[in-house]
């Protein structure tokens, strides 16, 4: 058994690179009262990431004529997807997992920072794109084709940043390499127990606000929110006892808590990154070198991603507060809706086949050309 470095080390941080006392620091927070800041955390890093690394390979494959669009759009192709990334991943988390939280106060969708969820960004993607291809006049699937390896590529980043951020942990699990995390309550917020043994979710109010740049940081006040854990967990032992305001600064009552932590669990996170993560992107990468017609890797995406999810949710543990809907999570009954589309796709492509390569580019050496444009003649011989 492991214990997350939440638990073992009270410095770390998910801050991938910050600068304080005069020197730069890895995965170290910024001390309270410093004058020095957050460059980066893995999530940005992750994010990062995908973007460099998609706007890379589509402007290659445009070149190698296999992403058959004008050479001005695929940059703009990105960036729609980026887009749709951002909207879609907090919109899904928001109708998926916590309509009622979100849509209550509709703001919480800009200012709550709760995270996404990879089944908005997909459906949002598919969305924006079919937008996209009619704006552009090139095929909606096509667009989606060459999407459907960054999610492979980038689930492997964003997994391997939730197992370092300690969230979306697996079952409960006696495997050599179980881990416990530091428990956390709806909404990814902390769980803490007072001497009396009750249970509480810290929620983090307002800070109170700058009046100069220069100005030693604002304190944040805490008060508790009483909530009881639907999974096992543990008191962490002699563990380190902190004092919260409760109600906020203006409040004389005090609580002394510590922190939860989870019963032994399954790394999911890392069982996901192999799995939709490395698994998936071998076999899309395989399927793309041989993919002939439009749609067929958008299928091939669908059915692996939908199976591949259904197995690794076995291990994960469901959110707090949502359990299971005939004996599948939400997580899996969303997959098994990806795997039919999938299937379904599949049907429509042996029907009314369309080739990649009767698609319009303007790429040097390929033909047909772009609209407008009809290619050289040969020299006569």
């Amino acid at each position: 058994m492991f214990d997350h470095p939440y638990i073992t080390d009270p410095n770390y941080s998910t801050t991938v690179l910050s600068w304080y006392d005069g020197g730069l620091h890895f995965f170290r927070r910024v001390p309270s009262g410093s004058d020095g800041f957050e460059l980066f955390n893995v999530f940005h890093l992750a994010y990062g990431t995908i973007f460099v690394v998609a706007l890379a390979m589509c402007h290659l494959w445009w070149k190698r004529g296999s992403f058959r669009v004008r050479k001005r759009q695929v940059l703009d192709s990105v960036l729609v997807a980026v887009a749709a990334i951002i909207i879609g991943g907090r919109l899904g988390e928001a109708m998926f997992y916590q309509p009622e939280y979100f849509f209550s106060q509709p703001m919480r969708l800009i200012t709550n920072a709760s995270g996404f969820t990879i089944h908005g960004m997909i459906l949002f993607t598919i969305i924006a794109f079919w937008f996209w291809a009619r704006w552009i006049k090139r095929p909606w699937f096509h667009l989606l084709d060459q999407s459907v390896i960054f999610v492979a590529f980038g689930t492997i980043l964003g997994r391997v940043a939730n197992f370092l951020g300690g969230d979306l942990w697996g079952r409960e699990g006696g495997v050599p390499w179980a881990v416990r995390f530091p428990l956390r309550g709806p909404l990814f917020r902390s769980a803490v127990e007072n001497r009396a043994g009750e249970t509480f979710v810290v929620v983090s109010e307002t800070p109170d606000v700058w009046t100069w740049p220069w100005q030693e940081a604002p304190t944040t006040s805490y008060y508790l929110e009483p909530w009881q854990p639907d999974q096992t967990f543990e008191s962490l032992p002699g563990g380190e006892w902190e004092t919260y305001h409760v109600g906020g600064a203006n409040s004389d009552m005090l609580e002394t808590v510590r922190m939860l932590v989870t019963t032994p669990r399954h790394p999911s996170q890392l069982y996901q990154a192999i799995t939709e993560g490395v698994i998936l992107l071998i076999i899309l990468i395989i399927v793309r070198r041989k993919a002939t017609r439009v749609g067929q890797l958008s299928a091939w995406f669908l059915v692996c991603y939908g199976g591949l999810r259904m197995v690794s949710e076995f291990f994960r543990q469901p959110e707090p507060g949502l359990g299971y809907l005939l004996g599948l999570t939400r997580g899996q009954l969303l997959s098994l809706s990806m795997v039919l589309g999938g299937f379904a796709l599949f049907v429509m492509i042996h029907r009314k086949p369309k080739l990649i390569a009767d698609i319009p580019t303007d790429a040097p050496g390929f033909t047909p050309q772009v609209e407008g444009r009809k290619p050289e003649a040969e020299p006569a011989s």
